[in-house]
């Protein structure tokens, strides 16, 4: 049977891509009221959000050597993880992530599996960049390559676990034979959502092996799954890995989260301390209105969280920062994970 050998948790924050001074282009949106936030399951107005948390002292974090410091220290993070991901030299990757009208658009499905042998990602069109909210394409090189590029897939054990979650987990998973793309109007990219994307640039870099991208529903909460079902999800993920008729070693990488558009550094403590000491009866617990917006994507991690716990394998936090680019705490906070 394959075996679980590693898993990573990694931010995919855009805020990491851009330089320090240019995260005021977003904070410009941010102030804008009448654009509603999420906040410890509420959505405030901005002037709301910042009279709510006026006594943290959040405007002085803003300068940028703070800035600076935050992206730094995050990307060293990035560079450990890299290391831990070269050190395990995993032979096949399963990486849980997640779509935002990327390669899903009028068709979202709950959790899908892409069992493809080839995985293409490619740069946005002009046309694609024009339809993007201010601020993201210049983060772009964070996740895009500079031209068409195709990874390695394994089409072989993309079946077995879509059949494997189906047959076995009771999930109704869509199982997808080629990556979908996306190619009328509202198109915004042709290659990879940059949950995975992420992952090529900053973890697996120069070893891109062959992988099964994973999707989980985080952003469309209309069918996003509940924190219990992700929970079931990730241990149905592992026991298909267990299943598999393979000496293969599998490293499992997931991303996003955790707390934005607004840093709650209180929940994501108590987040992270969950995953560490496996408080699985908190995860499960979480209600939908504390997992909305980019905070959503923190359904990923619960779903890998249980599938690391069910191979025995423990957490460790390598680092996480607050990316503050308002008074009222907009932003993104970002944490970098290993379990082994």
């Amino acid at each position: 049977m394959a075996e679980i050998v590693l898993g990573i948790g990694c931010a995919h924050t855009p805020q990491l891509h851009t330089l320090a001074h240019d995260w005021d282009i977003r904070a410009a949106r941010d102030r804008k009221d009448g654009i509603p936030l999420w906040f410890k399951g509420r959505k405030l107005l901005y002037a709301e959000l910042e009279a709510e948390r006026a006594g943290e002292g959040i405007g002085e974090l803003l300068d940028m050597p703070t800035r600076q410091a935050a992206l730094d220290r995050s990307f060293a993070a990035m560079d450990q993880l890299h290391e831990a991901y070269r050190a395990a030299n995993p032979d096949l990757v399963v990486i849980i992530g997640n779509d935002q009208h990327e390669i899903f658009s009028e068709m979202v499905p709950t959790f899908a599996v892409i069992a493809a042998d080839e995985i293409a990602n490619m740069p946005r069109t002009d046309a694609q960049i024009s339809r993007l909210p201010v601020g993201i394409e210049i983060s772009d090189h964070g996740h895009l390559p500079e031209a068409h590029t195709v990874y390695p897939g394994d089409r072989p054990f993309g079946l077995h676990l879509g059949r494997h979650l189906v047959r076995e987990g009771g999930f109704d998973v869509t199982l997808c034979h080629e990556k979908p793309t996306v190619k009328n109007d509202k198109s915004l990219l042709y290659g990879m959502p940059h949950a995975y994307g992420f992952l090529y640039k900053n973890i697996m870099r120069d070893v891109i092996r062959p992988h099964v991208p994973v999707d989980v529903n985080c952003w469309y909460y209309d069918n996003s799954p509940s924190a219990a079902r992700c929970h079931d999800f990730g241990g149905a993920v592992a026991r298909a890995i267990a299943d598999w008729d393979s000496d293969a070693r599998v490293a499992i990488l997931t991303t996003g989260g955790l707390t934005h558009f607004v840093v709650d550094p209180e929940w994501d403590a108590r987040f992270l301390d969950a995953m560490k000491t496996r408080d699985h009866d908190w995860l499960r617990a979480i209600p939908q209105n504390e997992l909305m917006a980019g905070t959503s994507e923190c359904k990923s991690w619960i779903a890998t969280s249980a599938a690391m716990d069910a191979a025995g394998l423990s957490m460790d936090v390598v680092e996480y920062q607050k990316l503050y680019r308002t008074e009222g705490g907009t932003g993104s906070s970002c944490a970098f994970t290993l379990w082994q």
